[in-house]
C-alpha cells in the first residue's frame, strides 16, 4: 500500500531553506553597511591628520611652560633673524661697555643677570633705558628706531634664554687675546720646560676653546708624582703619591708598601711633581695674561 511521507521532514526542510536566507540576507546588508560607512571612517581619520601637526607648536609651548618651574621669566626662543641682527647692533653700540657676550664690561653690568632684562617680555622694559639711557650711571641714550630696538631686545632674550638654559648653551670662543703678547708671555715663563716640546706640535688640532685653555691651566696630574715624608723621629719615607689633604699623606714605597702618615707641625712633605709650575702660575697669572696664551696655544695647529 501507497504512503504519505511524514509531513515533519518537509518541515525540516522548509526551516532550513528559510535559516539560510536569513543568514544571506544579514550577510548582505553587513557588507552594504561596511560599504557606506568604510569611506567616511577614512575620511575623517585623513581630516584629523592636519590636527595632529597643528598640535606641536602647542607640544613646544608645553615644555617652556614646564621649564619656566625651574627657570622663572624663560624667554621663549626668538626669531634667528631678528637676534642676528641684534647681535650686530649690540656689538657696534653696547658691547663696549657690557662685554661681547653680554655678561658684564669694564664698566657696564652684566645684562644676563638684569633684573629689568630678566623681568622684560616684548622691550616695554628694555626699550625705554636704550632710548632714555642712565646718563647718572654713565650710560647714553641711543636714538634707535623701534624695529632695531626690537631686534637688540631679541638678541638679549635669547643670550639671556640661552645661559640660564645650560644644555643649549654654546660655550663662545676664549681665543680673545693677543696672540703676539701671549708668545711673548709663553717664552719668558713656560719655555723653560716647554720650548720645542713634541707635546705641543699640533695641539691645537687635538684640543679646541676652552678645553685647551682648561688642559695648560691646570693639567691633568700625572701618575709619576712622588713625595718624601720626614718625620718628627728622624725617619723618611717616599715613594708614589696616593692622597694628599690638610690631614693626612698617603703613598706606596718602592716595595709597594701602602703607608699612611698625619700631617702636624713636626711632618715634613715634599711633593716632586712635574706640573707643579702650572699650579704656581695660577697665583699670578691675570685674565689677559690667560686668554693671550690661549690665543696663542689657538695658532699651534
Amino acid at each position: 500500500m501507497f504512503k504519505k511521507p511524514p509531513v515533519h521532514s518537509n518541515l525540516h526542510a522548509s526551516s532550513a531553506k528559510t535559516k539560510a536566507l536569513r543568514l544571506t540576507n544579514v550577510i548582505l546588508c553587513g557588507l552594504l553597511v561596511i560599504s557606506i560607512f568604510w569611506p567616511t571612517r577614512s575620511t575623517a581619520q585623513e581630516k584629523k591628520e592636519p590636527n595632529a601637526t597643528a598640535s606641536e607648536p602647542t607640544n613646544a609651548g608645553a615644555i617652556d611652560e614646564s621649564l619656566r618651574s625651574i627657570y622663572p621669566n624663560l624667554p621663549p626662543d626668538q626669531d634667528p633673524a631678528s637676534v642676528a641682527r641684534g647681535k650686530d647692533l649690540y656689538d657696534a653700540n653696547c658691547a663696549f661697555c657690557h662685554g661681547k657676550e653680554a655678561t658684564g664690561g669694564n664698566s657696564g653690568p652684566d645684562l644676563l643677570r638684569s633684573v629689568l632684562v630678566n623681568h622684560d617680555e616684548k622691550g616695554e622694559l628694555i626699550g625705554p633705558v636704550i632710548h632714555q639711557g642712565r646718563t647718572g650711571k654713565g650710560m647714553p641714550g641711543f636714538n634707535l628706531p623701534d624695529n632695531q630696538i626690537s631686534d637688540l631686545v631679541a638678541f638679549l632674550h635669547q643670550r639671556n634664554r640661552d645661559a640660564r638654559l645650560r644644555f643649549t648653551y654654546k660655550v663662545p670662543s676664549v681665543a680673545v687675546g693677543d696672540s703676539v703678547a701671549g708668545k711673548a708671555y709663553f717664552d719668558s715663563h713656560c719655555a723653560a720646560c716647554h720650548a720645542g716640546s713634541p707635546a705641543l706640535a699640533g695641539i691645537a688640532s687635538k684640543y679646541q676653546g676652552d678645553e685647551l685653555q682648561q688642559r695648560w691651566l691646570d693639567p691633568r696630574r700625572p701618575a709619576d708624582v712622588t713625595v718624601s715624608v720626614s718625620l718628627s723621629t728622624g725617619q723618611k719615607y717616599s715613594g708614589k703619591l696616593k692622597h694628599l689633604d690638610e690631614f693626612n699623606v698617603s703613598l706606596y714605597d718602592s716595595q709597594g708598601n701602602y703607608r699612611s702618615f698625619p700631617l702636624n707641625s713636626e711632618t715634613k712633605v715634599e711633593i716632586q711633581d712635574p706640573l707643579d709650575g702650572h699650579r704656581k702660575l695660577l697665583e699670578q697669572l691675570s685674565d689677559k695674561d690667560m686668554h693671550d696664551v690661549t690665543t696663542f696655544l689657538e695658532t699651534l695647529k
